[in-house]
C-alpha cells in the first residue's frame, strides 16, 4: 500500500527585519496617511535622514506634516515610540499632537514617553538624575508666587528696601537670565549691577542655594538644571543622545537660548564625530581638526583627525533633527525667543535640507498676495511666497482713522458688513500667551470691547 501523503504546512516565510528595506517597503505600501500631502508636505515628511528644517508659512499644514512624520517613522520601523523625542511649547499642541498620530498608528503613540514641551521633557530628565545637580527626586517646581515670596525673604536678609527693589522684578530679571541659560557665574558684570546697586549677582547665588536647601526647582530652573547637568556629565548626555535616534520640535522660531542649548546638546552625533549624511551636501572644509570646540554647548567634542574607510563607515549615522517654524512668525521676542536660531539652522547642522510649504490652505489669495508683500521688507529672513490654489476672493481695504476709538469702531462696523463668521472673529487671538498679554494692553482690551459690543464676543 502507498503511503499516504502528508500535508506539511507551508514554511513560514522570514519577516523583515526592523528597519531594513524589506520593512521599510511594506510600511511604505501600506501607508495611507502619505495620500492627501501635497508635493511639499510630503517630502517634509519622507526625507527622515540628516538635518531637516521646514519653514511652513501660516496655514500651510505644519502640525499635520509634523504628526505625519511621526507616524511615518513609527510605520517604517525606523524607531521604537520610545526612540523618537518631539518637542512643542505647550501641553494643549502636546496632545493635539500625540491625538493625530494616535490616529494614524493607533495604539503605539502611548508608547511615546518624550512627546511633550520642553519642560515637561526637561522635569523627566531631571527626576532621573537628580542627585547629579544637587536635587532629590521628589523636588518641587515653584510658581511665580512662590518665586517672589522666597526672593522676599532673601530681600529681607539683605536688608534691602523692597519697595525700592521688588522681588517680582529681581524674579522676571533672574528669569531672562535663565532662559538665556545663565548661570550665576556667566551672568555678565553689567546686568548684574543693575539691580540692588551691583548686588543682583549676588542676590541669584542665594536664591539658587535657597531653592537646592528647599529641594525645589523653578520653571526656569527645568531645562538650566538639565544644560548644566548634560555639561558636566558626558555619560548622561551620551545616554540621551543615543537614546533618541530621531528630534522633531514644533515652533522653532519660537525658541529662546536656553532651549536652543538643550536641543542643540543632544542633537550632536553620540560620538561627537563628523556626521556624513548620504545624498547631502557636506561642509566646504573636510579638514577635522583634533578637537572642536563649540562655543554655543560649553563642552569640547572629541574629533579623529585620520580615520581608515571602515571606521569611517561607521560614523556614517545621521543625527536626525527636524525642526518645523516660521521666521515672519517669530512673535515671542518679549520672552526671550530668538528668531536667530532658525536663521542660522544650516550653520549649526551642516548639510541641512531646508524645505518651504508655501502652499495657504487657510487665507485668499488677494490676502496672501498683501501679506507676502508687507512681509518682504523684512530683515534676516529665509524667505518663501505664499499661495493658494482657492479663489482670489475680496480685495483687501486699507481704511484711515482719525483714532483708535473710531479705528476699533471701524474694525468692528466691517466684521458685521463682510458677514464674517462670529466663530472666526472670536479667535482672531488663539494663543494662550497672546491672549495673557491683551487682557492687559489697553490697545487689545478696547478692541475686544469693540468687537463685544458688535456681538462678537473674544474668548
Amino acid at each position: 500500500m502507498a503511503e499516504p501523503k502528508r500535508n506539511d504546512p507551508a514554511p513560514l516565510s522570514p519577516q523583515p527585519v526592523a528597519g531594513g528595506i524589506a520593512a521599510r517597503a511594506l510600511g511604505a505600501r501600506a501607508a495611507p496617511y502619505l495620500g492627501d500631502l501635497n508635493p511639499e508636505q510630503r517630502e517634509a515628511v519622507e526625507t527622515l535622514d540628516g538635518p531637516v528644517l521646514v519653514l511652513a508659512g501660516a496655514g500651510t499644514g505644519k502640525t499635520r506634516v509634523l504628526t505625519t512624520r511621526i507616524a511615518h517613522i513609527l510605520n517604517l520601523g525606523r524607531a521604537r515610540p520610545s526612540e523618537i523625542l518631539a518637542v512643542t511649547f505647550t501641553n494643549k499642541a502636546a496632545r493635539e499632537m500625540k491625538d493625530r498620530v494616535g490616529q494614524m498608528v493607533g495604539q503605539i503613540v502611548e508608547g511615546m514617553p518624550w512627546l511633550g514641551t520642553f519642560h515637561s521633557i526637561g522635569v523627566k530628565v531631571l527626576r532621573r538624575h537628580a542627585e547629579m545637580v544637587g536635587l532629590k527626586n521628589n523636588f518641587t517646581i515653584l510658581d511665580v508666587d512662590d518665586q517672589v515670596r522666597l526672593i522676599k525673604m532673601i530681600l529681607e536678609a539683605e536688608k534691602l528696601d523692597e519697595k525700592r527693589w521688588p522681588a517680582r522684578v529681581l524674579a522676571i530679571l533672574i528669569d531672562s537670565w535663565k532662559n538665556r541659560g545663565l548661570t550665576p557665574e556667566q551672568v555678565p558684570s553689567g546686568e548684574a549691577a543693575s539691580f540692588a546697586n551691583g548686588k543682583g549677582k549676588k542676590l541669584y547665588v542665594a536664591y539658587q542655594e535657597r531653592l537646592k536647601t528647599l529641594n525645589a526647582a523653578d520653571f526656569g530652573d527645568l531645562l538650566l538644571e538639565n544644560i548644566r547637568l548634560f555639561r558636566q556629565n558626558a555619560d548622561v548626555l551620551r545616554n540621551f543622545q543615543e537614546r533618541f535616534k530621531f528630534i522633531l520640535v514644533d515652533e522653532y522660531q519660537d525658541t529662546n537660548v536656553a532651549q536652543y542649548l538643550w536641543l542643540k546638546l543632544l542633537a550632536q552625533p553620540p560620538s561627537g564625530w563628523m556626521t556624513v549624511v548620504p545624498g547631502r551636501d557636506q561642509p566646504a572644509d573636510p579638514q577635522i581638526s583634533a578637537t572642536a570646540e563649540s562655543a554655543e554647548s560649553g563642552i569640547a567634542l572629541p574629533v579623529r583627525s585620520q580615520m581608515t574607510e571602515q571606521s569611517a563607515n561607521l560614523l556614517r549615522v545621521p543625527k536626525n533633527i527636524c525642526c518645523v517654524g516660521d521666521d515672519d512668525q517669530s512673535i515671542y521676542g518679549w520672552r526671550g525667543a530668538e528668531v536667530d536660531n532658525i536663521l542660522r539652522f544650516d550653520h549649526d547642522f551642516p548639510g541641512a535640507k531646508v524645505i518651504r510649504l508655501e502652499r495657504n490652505y487657510r487665507s485668499t489669495g488677494h490676502i496672501l498676495a498683501a501679506a507676502s508683500h508687507l512681509i518682504a521688507h523684512n530683515e534676516g529672513r529665509l524667505g518663501k511666497t505664499l499661495r493658494t490654489e482657492d479663489e482670489l476672493g475680496e480685495k483687501v481695504q486699507v481704511t484711515g482713522a482719525w483714532d483708535s476709538e473710531e479705528g476699533r469702531a471701524r474694525s468692528a462696523r466691517k466684521s458685521n458688513s463682510f458677514n464674517v463668521p462670529r466663530a472666526s472673529v472670536a479667535r482672531i487671538i488663539p494663543s494662550m500667551k497672546l491672549r495673557s498679554w491683551c487682557a492687559h494692553h489697553s490697545r487689545c482690551v478696547n478692541l475686544k470691547t469693540a468687537l463685544s459690543s458688535s456681538g462678537y464676543p473674544i474668548a
